[in-house]
């Protein structure tokens, strides 16, 4: 049988697709390889939010596409964002590629390697159900998808083109999935999808979100609960009443919020004041002591001005979030900011780039010092070179930084306690506490 090597880019949403496809694959005996040099089949699962992100896809399909030359591959197939707009575009700028698989057709990944061209499609419903035959690494956490799509239109963003509008997974479905995370080993689930927020809005006419996460509170074997991409317009006090109450659910809350200023969130399309969003900041940390909040924010939005500007600056200096980061505004075709005059230019844009963070940088130094003595529960990540990388509550996987203990009797799926002795820029350092 063939042997297959699939290279995924981009944000959890691409990485559940590209478990998925290699579960699928692996069911139907192909052999999975993590060298795409030594590949009978290659499969490169793209992204395409910005610009940044499609020119890194498009030199890894370039990449791929010299082993069909000096290696084994006999079929190169591109999936995912990049490959759902842009797949005729592809075919004749880069003919190396043999067929290619959208956002909606990841299950559909054998009919592609067993001879269609394009498999592109936009589904009205969104089951989940290939992704009960997911593969996962060897991390002790897992992504869960709880919908695709998204119906906010936001004037600089293509994901609802990307990805169609919101279509959210059945509760019995995503449960289903919590369990087998659990039985796989498992031991913190991490919510995912474009607008978390919105879970149920389309299937049950309002947001389900507290009612799905007290139900996942019941799945055994699951330790932590993780909530990313949570949207300020529909976090609720109901919300809010789950993350103060619960066992399992991490004080841990990622809101896009993208700017401060009213002008620019109008424009953006963006429901929220900055008073609003100061008031369920003041809400959330007075209701949930402890939380940790992380967001994003995109600079040189066309038309930010420098006083605009420096009311982010001014606004993330109040806010002191625990985590932020942020996108140089990327022009991208068939949105609506594209289509405005005042373009900001590259070099404002990657001045402001870099004094947003370096202003974030000193707020993240200075609440690190305040950490120094502070006891947490940390769970291992990984183990190498005789230092185990795990987090705490407070840190997501892959985005967030991490705490680093010395390996002693350590291992990846442990759960241990911590005194945090120190910190490395943003990482905290720590040794076990067993006092």
């Amino acid at each position: 049988m063939d042997s297959i090597a699939i290279v995924s880019l981009g944000c959890p949403k691409n990485q559940i697709d590209a478990e998925t496809m290699s579960g699928l694959l692996a069911e139907k005996g192909y052999q999975l390889t993590p060298i795409p040099e030594t590949a009978d089949i290659i499969v490169v699962n793209t992204c395409s939010f910005i610009d940044k992100a499609r020119q890194e896809s498009i030199e890894q399909i370039l990449t791929m596409a010299e082993y069909k030359k000096t290696g084994r591959c006999r079929l190169l197939l591109v999936t995912g964002c990049l490959a759902q707009m842009h797949h005729e575009d592809l075919a004749k700028e880069i003919p190396e590629v043999d067929g290619f698989l959208g956002t909606g057709s990841v299950d559909k990944i054998l009919e592609l390697i067993e001879g269609k061209k394009a498999v592109i499609s936009s589904p009205e419903m969104y089951d989940g159900l290939a992704e009960t035959r997911r593969l996962f690494s060897t991390y002790p956490y897992g992504y869960l998808k709880i919908a695709e799509g998204c119906n906010n239109w936001c004037s600089y963003c293509v994901i609802p083109q990307l990805r169609g509008r919101l279509r959210s997974k059945e509760r019995r479905q995503i449960l289903t999935e919590a369990r087998l995370l659990a039985a796989k080993g498992i031991r913190e689930i991490i919510l995912i999808a474009q607008d978390t927020s919105q879970y149920g809005l389309d299937i049950y006419g309002k947001s389900m979100l507290p009612e799905l996460l007290l139900e996942l509170e019941e799945v055994p074997g699951i330790h932590w609960i993780r909530l990313l991409y949570c949207y300020p317009d529909h976090i609720t006090d109901e919300l809010i009443d789950v993350f103060a109450a619960s066992a399992k659910l991490c004080p841990y809350l990622d809101i896009p919020l993208q700017h401060s200023h009213p002008a620019i969130l109008r424009s953006m399309g963006r429901k929220r004041s900055e008073e609003g969003a100061r008031e369920l900041i003041e809400k959330l940390r007075q209701r949930v002591p402890g939380i940790a909040l992380r967001t994003t924010f995109i600079v040189g939005y066309p038309g930010e001005t420098q006083e605009q500007f420096q009311d982010l600056l001014d606004f993330v200096r109040w806010a002191k979030f625990d985590h932020l980061g942020a996108f140089t505004y990327s022009r991208e075709a068939g949105t609506r900011a594209a289509a405005m005059k005042a373009q900001v230019s590259a070099a404002t844009k990657n001045r402001r780039y870099h004094q947003l963070m370096s202003l974030q940088q000193q707020i993240v130094l200075e609440r690190n010092r305040q950490l120094l003595g502070r006891k947490f529960t940390v769970l291992i990540d990984s183990v190498q070179s005789g230092l185990a990388y795990g987090r705490s509550y407070r840190e997501a996987p892959e985005i967030d930084s991490n705490i680093i203990i010395p390996a002693i009797a350590t291992k990846p799926g442990e759960f241990v306690q911590i005194r945090c002795t120190g910190c490395d820029g943003y990482d905290l350092m720590g040794e076990i506490d067993n006092g």
